[in-house]
């Protein structure tokens, strides 16, 4: 495999494949950057684009346009606190504190590092132990993926800041808001209010832009004080090489969990990073820090997010099981080059297998390249006058909500949570928790009611199957330790004179 693995490097170094893969990384980027857009919708224009190429060239284009756009929201992310893609929704929690305090160079250029760093250590696991995980990762039932989902909800706790009752009460929203619509089994109606939108559910995009985006344009308006440093400081890369080896441990925890979360089918990226961040602000020395422009909340996001490429590559690549939406149109495009992901694509075809790890690695390497070559370019946004960037934002907002679903509902449920993410943030609430008990909602609930099921109602499944009980075990010390914390906290502060 490894010398197929050269080849292929070399092979796709030929300037006509190299320029079709910068043409993918890219489309990526620019979706990625863009609110509401995504990579899924990236990869779905570009499918039909390869139709005509070799299988090599068309599906190195696909993979380089995947990684480009899961790396994409960082822009937006950082400069505008508007998640460009639900993978850099945690990365808006502190990249952006860090613009705001002329840091912008060093908020992008952490991400970017980090995006890299989280990229090829996917691809390390995915090369090395591919076949091991998948076989691992099939074992997985429904109750497993129920404790799984109890074990990351914990990390409410970590992401509640300084206020646990807001932080829960958060998470509970996020949670309702998840069960609006046609119940994932069963297909009962809730919380619909007779309206046709409504039954098909909340989808993520205007959620997620409405709650962070549009809640950010609202306070732009209203908080006319809160502006964007003038001077920026732009000079050299912003990285600090003891920065750097001080975070190696964080990256590798978060590269963990993201490569961990996207191999199993389902969750994906935008569960991956905030997961991270949880984890790295729960073992961070200096936890306060986290939420202000902290480079180890960079650090842990954008290296979860871009890990999980690697680990939803994992089960598509090993079972030909889609980890998300974006390996889902992956696999179409396998398909229309004759190929047919499983276990048999590695016996079969091996050099495809190599082309797609080659494609991987030139693709991080050139996304690199691409966004430290025009970092200096990205913060110059901030400066362009608030009356003229807003009614952009807010342009591109709408046109990007509406064709997510091509429904003019997603717009008004856009702005109704812009209206809502506004009025939480400004008592108090954090919004991170409301995003975890939202993205995990559904997942937790269908896979609780299938255990239950398959057990004929017997709730002693999630404690008698191995992984499930190590998971829930796992849960409860998260539980434990980060109340401790918390209470410890709070006793410091207590005795601390005055």
């Amino acid at each position: 495999m490894f010398e197929l693995f050269l080849g292929s490097v070399v092979h796709l170094l030929e300037p006509q494949i190299l320029i079709l893969m910068a043409l993918g990384v890219t489309v990526g980027v620019v979706f990625g950057a863009l609110p509401g857009l995504s990579a899924t919708m990236a990869l779905a224009i570009l499918l039909p684009v390869t139709f005509a190429m070799k299988p090599d060239a068309g599906i190195a284009m696909l993979v380089a346009t995947y990684i480009g756009g899961v790396s994409g929201g960082l822009v937006a992310a950082t400069l505008l606190r508007i998640p460009g893609t639900p993978s850099s929704i945690a990365t808006t929690f502190d990249g952006y504190p860090l613009a705001q305090k002329g840091e912008a160079i060093k908020a992008l250029a952490t991400g970017m590092v980090a995006s890299a760093v989280g990229g090829l250590l996917g691809l390390a696991v995915l090369v090395a132990f591919a076949p091991i995980i998948a076989r691992y990762a099939i074992q997985f039932g429904a109750a497993e993926y129920t404790s799984l989902t109890i074990a990351a909800l914990m990390l409410v706790v970590v992401l509640s800041e300084s206020n646990l009752v807001k932080g829960l009460i958060a998470a509970v929203l996020g949670l309702s808001i998840s069960t609006i619509g046609f119940a994932p089994i069963g297909s009962a109606q809730r919380f619909s209010f007779g309206s046709v939108d409504l039954l098909a559910g909340v989808s993520i995009i205007p959620f997620m832009v409405g709650l962070f985006a549009i809640s950010q344009l609202l306070r732009e308006f209203t908080e006319p004080s809160l502006r964007v440093k003038s001077r920026l400081n732009l000079g050299g890369a912003g990285i600090k090489v003891s920065e750097f080896i001080g975070n190696i441990g964080n990256m590798i925890r978060s590269s963990a969990i993201g490569i961990g979360i996207g191999v199993l089918p389902g969750i994906g990226g935008s569960a991956a990073n905030l997961v991270a961040y949880g984890a790295a602000r729960s073992a961070s020395k200096d936890p306060e820090a986290f939420g202000k422009g902290s480079v180890e909340g960079i650090y842990s996001a954008e290296s979860a997010n871009n890990a999980s490429v690697g680990g939803a590559l994992l089960p598509l690549l090993t079972l030909g099981i889609p980890g998300d939406g974006v390996t889902a149109i992956l696999i179409g495009g396998f398909t229309v080059h004759g190929l047919q992901p499983g276990p048999l694509l590695f016996r079969n075809e091996p050099g495809i297998i190599a082309t797609i790890y080659a494609a991987f690695l030139l693709a991080t390497i050139a996304l690199l390249v691409l966004q430290l070559a025009t970092i200096k370019m990205f913060p110059r946004v901030l400066l362009i006058p608030r009356h003229y960037l807003m009614p952009v934002l807010a342009l591109l907002m709408v046109v990007g909500v509406y064709v997510s679903q091509y429904r003019l509902f997603e717009v008004w449920l856009m702005l109704g949570f812009g209206g809502v993410g506004y009025v939480l943030e400004r008592y108090g609430f954090p919004l991170g928790p409301m995003v975890l008990g939202f993205v995990l909602g559904t997942i937790f609930e269908t896979n609780l009611r299938r255990a239950l099921m398959f057990s004929k109602g017997d709730w002693s499944v999630f404690l008698t199957r191995p992984i499930s009980g190590v998971l829930l075990l796992g849960a409860v010390l998260l539980l434990v330790y980060s109340v401790t914390q918390i209470v410890r906290k709070r006793r410091r502060e207590t005795v601390r004179p005055i």
